[in-house]
């Protein structure tokens, strides 16, 4: 007989569920539905029993949209599956959650049996059923934005905020500035027709999380399971909370250039912050922001990440982060879809850099700006900054910070570099903008007639010849000019 049974729950299809249309604040309570539901307070909440489930017995540990538990027997771990998976069916129906339980195994190590359990659970998982659902009985209200049918507590205030788990309202107080106000909408973000109408939706992911906990299993593998489990338990919860504060750190630093007048050109009311987190699960993290601050954003975040040490293992953190800028009304799920690949491609870069090829030394950020055209792949999408050399005109991915090896390697590949340029280019110079917009058409005919065009315009300053190196930033300048607005130095904004 095993000594203790392993249980995992999992929410699949997390991102369906959250980006089901294009209402911000629907989007964050979705997100949050998810955080709580997975959380060890909603189980003992659910279960309201003791004996079958308490967090100081049961919770190993929880977060990133999955929880794993302990139970004493197989009996008692199939009574709290189903009483679990049956109440979120029931009051959450459009979420999707898989659950799988292993006897623990005492000749394998600690490590060793949660591999088992996430095997066991992926195999559940490959021979799934397709999931059919009654969409409509024809007598419900219907929701105008997702199409679907209503249900109770959702005919009031539809999605009302009132809605959302007191622990979630409770961090989205701890990780906003004093003074200011969620956005509840894209508009509220600061946006505006004339001026820009973009919005930026930012996914980060941390860099080499699965060997860290393959290193914590290698280090700690020996020990009990109490000690293991307590081991694996802090180290998640280190991660979950520096990457909470450093998006902290990065609204705090947002609030401090508004006060400051360094964000005037938004226009912001009722004292609203441009940035609005959605997802902060783990290493799992997505924001939007107002289009034009995203990229800023997502650099001071990874910094700010950067200067951190997990608590556990002692070793600091390399993120990326992906930036899709898009239209207010640009289906919301296509661009956080694009915020992925983006994030997969910075990563991709960030390995190639790093010498044990997991890119744990180096955090990268990537960012494509949608002028209309849906596309299904970076790839098609990449395709279309292929010049007549044959060459791609773009630099992107940048490096944001990295260790003295890899910069010294790539001095022009670094966002620092990149937002020098631009402001000196746009802000310091001073040339007319209409004659960099049409810059855009003339960098896919190659570098000869890009030179043609700056001495026939007397913009002598961005020839090769003298910009030297930075020539070739010179394409991802000209595309972001308009949707950019630098964000001060701390020390500046101090």
């Amino acid at each position: 007989m095993n000594e203790r049974y392993l249980t995992i729950l999992e929410v699949s299809q997390k991102q369906a569920y959250i980006f089901q249309n294009n209402e911000l604040r629907s989007n964050v309570l979705n997100s949050a539905d998810i955080a709580w539901i997975t959380s060890g307070e909603y189980l003992e909440q659910t279960i309201h029993d003791k004996e079958i489930f308490s967090m100081e017995q049961n919770l190993v540990y929880d977060g990133g949209g999955h929880t794993i538990l302990e139970f004493a027997t197989q009996e008692t771990a199939i009574a709290f599956t189903k009483k679990v998976t049956r109440t979120i069916r029931k009051d959450y129906p459009g979420i999707e959650i898989f659950a799988a339980t292993y006897g623990y195994d005492a000749c394998l190590t600690p490590g060793d049996n949660l591999k088992e359990l996430l095997k066991q659970l992926e195999r559940k998982k490959s021979v799934r059923l397709s999931a059919f659902h009654q969409g409509s009985f024809g007598v419900e209200k219907m929701d105008v934005n997702t199409k679907k049918p209503m249900f109770q507590g959702e005919l009031g205030e539809q999605k009302s905020y009132d809605r959302m788990p007191q622990k979630e309202k409770e961090i989205e107080e701890q990780l906003l500035p004093q003074g200011f106000h969620l956005a509840r909408k894209f508009e509220d973000l600061g946006g505006s027709k004339d001026e820009s109408n973009f919005i930026a939706v930012v996914h980060i992911d941390g860099n080499a999380m699965g060997k860290r906990v393959e290193s914590i299993q290698k280090n700690y593998g020996q020990d009990t399971w109490e000690h293991y489990k307590k081991k694996i338990r802090a180290f998640s919860r280190s991660i979950d909370e520096q990457f909470k504060e450093a998006y902290r750190e990065m609204a705090e630093f947002v609030a401090h250039n508004i006060k400051n007048g360094g964000l005037a050109e938004l226009d912001l009311k009722e004292n609203r912050l441009p940035v609005r987190r959605i997802i902060t699960a783990g290493d799992d993290i997505c924001f939007v922001s107002e289009g034009r601050i995203g990229t800023e954003c997502a650099a001071y975040f990874l910094r700010a990440l950067a200067d951190k040490k997990n608590a556990v293992d002692g070793k600091g953190y390399a993120a990326c982060a992906g930036v899709a800028i898009v239209h207010q009304k640009y289906p919301f799920y296509k661009a956080y879809e694009l915020a992925e690949r983006l994030c997969s491609n910075a990563k991709k870069y960030g390995a190639s850099l790093s010498e044990d090829g997991s890119g744990s030394d180096v955090s990268v950020i990537d960012w494509h700006i949608e002028f209309g055209e849906i596309k299904d792949t970076l790839e098609q999408i990449r395709e279309d900054y292929i010049d007549a050399d044959g060459k791609c005109i773009l630099r992107r991915p940048y490096i944001v910070s990295a260790s003295e090896q890899i910069k010294t390697a790539e001095p022009l590949r670094q966002y620092d570099v990149f937002k020098d340029f631009l402001v000196d280019t746009i802000w310091k110079e001073g040339y007319a903008r209409g004659m960099l917009k049409e810059l855009r058409s003339v960098f896919g005919k190659g570098e000869q007639e890009i030179e043609y065009y700056l001495k026939f315009h007397k913009m002598r300053k961005l020839l090769k010849e003298n910009l030297g190196g930075r020539s070739v930033l010179l394409p991802d300048v000209v595309e972001m000019m308009d949707t950019f607005l630098p964000l001060c130095s701390k020390e500046e904004v101090q």
